[in-house]
């Protein structure tokens, strides 16, 4: 008798964890779809319709996912620049909660850490450094074969200037903000450079001495 009722509820009770598996998938598009992505301050994505969220990655082909940035970055090894990664498989669905894996191409003095998992919009924050100016290449990876390449730009910090001035004679004292110290004399009659060192420069002129 039991089994027999077994077999007349097996029906209802797939179709009853079907619907639940379908009214979970919906309630993980309407939260994803629900408010923006927060990005950076100067990222924008280009628009593209959101068909699904998957979290299976394996899955996943990837082959619709970008990495974007919103500005250059500074070589001080110690300002982030923010790259976004959108992980979307080619129906236009995005994977959420996955990781992908950071690779330096070319260009020294990148500092990693590590990326967010994605969110329910497919959006990963990777967070890079660099101690050294100019290009460097990146790539994303553990995309099922799939890569994805990003060119970013430090640039050098920019020197502060400090201007100082005297009626004449006394030593001064000049600190840039990482502890560089050069000393001169103001009040002199030279109109020119004075010393170098670095790419500091110290110029001298009758009422005033500058480093740049």
């Amino acid at each position: 008798m039991f089994r027999n009722l077994w077999v007349l509820l097996l029906p209802f009770a797939l179709l009853t964890s079907a619907c639940s598996l379908e009214a979970n998938i919906d309630d993980l598009l309407k939260t994803a779809l629900s408010s923006p992505p927060k990005l950076p301050a100067g990222v924008s994505l280009p628009t593209r319709p959101i068909s699904g969220v998957v979290t299976d990655a394996a899955s996943s082909d990837f082959l619709l996912s970008e990495a974007f940035v919103g500005s250059h970055g500074v070589a001080d090894g110690e300002t982030p620049l923010m790259v976004v990664v959108r992980l979307m498989n080619s129906d236009n669905t995005v994977v959420a909660g996955h990781v992908p894996e950071l690779e330096v191409v070319s260009g020294t003095g990148v500092i990693k850490a590590p990326c967010t998992a994605s969110d329910n919009f497919g959006i990963v924050l990777c967070p890079l450094k660099s101690s050294d100016s100019g290009v460097k290449k990146i790539k994303y990876t553990n995309l099922n074969g799939f890569v994805v390449e990003k060119d970013l730009v430090f640039d050098s910090p920019v020197k502060e200037t400090t201007v100082i001035g005297s009626s004449g004679g006394e030593m001064q004292e000049l600190t840039d903000p990482r502890g560089w110290k050069m000393s001169g004399t103001v009040g002199t009659s030279y109109g020119k450079v004075l010393a170098e060192d670095r790419g500091w420069k110290l110029y001298v002129g009758p009422v005033s001495s500058t480093l740049e």
